[in-house]
């Protein structure tokens, strides 16, 4: 071979060794930056929902529908849409009893709800499990015994839940204790026919724990419409009582703002004159269970002057303090018949309370957040849940 070629050749191959070790180089850090990037993926955020008991409600006597002619469905709506999901239960199908009517829920967990069920007859009076999906199985986790006695009378309200896991269920001249056992606490335990709350109890209609654990209750009656508080105690414990701002103004519905201690109360009547169809909003002091600085923050007389929208014969409010939208199924207009009954959303500034009071509550949008149907003939409760 020819001597002169041999270093070109060693030459050639020794680049060529350079270029592919300078190649492979090269291709190792990419591949070890590729493998050192790591990626970060935002987890899913769960869908709220609006759920919804519309049976035999309570808007200060201004709806006419019963157990058989109320929707008597258990349905959520999706908070970001305004749609219907889906229906948990319908008491007008099996594997429901004639006369059944949702009158309150409140959450479990993830995977459940529980149900109020009212009913003509009393033994058929119970409080139910539901699952979170179409048509969700059931199952009854307090029956009468546990509310009630079987010669009972009287109409479920609405349903809570203690911050202790035990279930409040209002009956209309008392309030129901209940264990998750089940076991009745107290015969019952709260009656609040003492002064200073009431002198009688006739229609008690809904209930809710302070932060304290003291209860605050809604009392709707003729020259008896007010508001009180009871202390943890139960029985006859009362801690004081603050009178509607009108005889003829039956107190329907409220939510609690623990973040600003204010209690936020709907009444109805059946006229649009100062304070019959109102919201107030009450300072709480939890420690001394008193009421004070009365703030009205609506007034259906003022519409549609000063206000552009008209709330009649509210029946429940709901309030998502993640959002600070305030959700109020209601008429709007002063026929209460099934297309006059829709939920309407707001948006709510506690800041404004006491210094621009017509405008706590504002709207969002002219539209209703849910429109009528016949799944909102009467809306008893909503809960916001996942």
């Amino acid at each position: 071979m020819n001597q002169l070629y041999k270093p070109k050749t060693l030459l050639f191959s020794l680049i060529l060794v350079l270029s592919v070790a300078c190649s492979k180089s090269s291709s190792t850090e990419e591949i070890a930056s590729v493998a050192t990037t790591t990626t970060t993926t935002t987890p899913p955020v769960a869908e709220k929902y609006l759920y919804v008991a519309s049976g035999t409600c309570y808007s200060g006597n201004n709806t006419s529908f019963t157990a058989t002619t109320a929707s008597n469905q258990v349905y959520r709506i999706n908070l970001s849409t305004g749609i219907r999901d889906i229906t948990l239960a319908d008491f007008l199908a099996y594997p429901s009893s004639a006369a059944d009517s949702p009158t309150g829920i409140v959450d479990q967990d993830s995977d459940y709800v529980y149900v109020a069920v009212e009913n003509t007859t009393n033994a058929l009076r119970r409080v139910q499990r539901i699952a979170k999906s179409l048509n969700g199985t059931r199952s009854t986790v307090l029956d009468y015994s546990h509310i009630g006695l079987l010669a009972d009378t009287q109409p479920i309200r609405s349903l809570n839940k203690t911050s202790g896991g035990d279930f409040l269920t209002t009956r209309t001249p008392r309030i129901e204790l209940t264990s998750a056992a089940p076991a009745r606490i107290g015969t019952p335990y709260i009656n609040p026919s003492v002064a200073p709350c009431l002198t009688t109890n006739t229609n008690l209609v809904k209930t809710t724990q302070l932060s304290n654990g003291k209860f605050v209750f809604l009392h709707a009656a003729a020259s008896n419409n007010r508001i009180g508080i009871m202390n943890t105690a139960g029985g006859t414990s009362c801690a004081t009582v603050q009178a509607a701002p009108n005889a003829n103004s039956f107190p329907t519905a409220m939510f609690y703002d623990s973040a600003n201690a204010k209690l936020i109360v709907a009444y109805a009547g059946n006229a649009v004159t100062t304070d019959l169809n109102s919201i107030y909003a009450y300072s709480i002091d939890e420690t001394n269970g008193t009421f004070s600085s009365p703030q009205k923050i609506y007034d259906a007389a003022n519409y549609p002057g000063t206000q552009n929208f008209l709330l009649y014969g509210i029946s429940d409010m709901v309030y998502d303090s993640t959002t600070g939208y305030v959700y109020i199924s209601t008429a709007i207009s002063t026929a209460t018949t099934v297309v006059n009954y829709t939920i309407e959303k707001f948006a709510y500034t506690p800041s404004n309370i006491g210094t621009s009071n017509m405008s706590v509550l504002t709207k969002p949008s002219s539209a209703s957040f849910y429109n009528y149907g016949n799944d909102t003939k009467c809306i008893a409760k909503m809960m916001i849940a996942d």
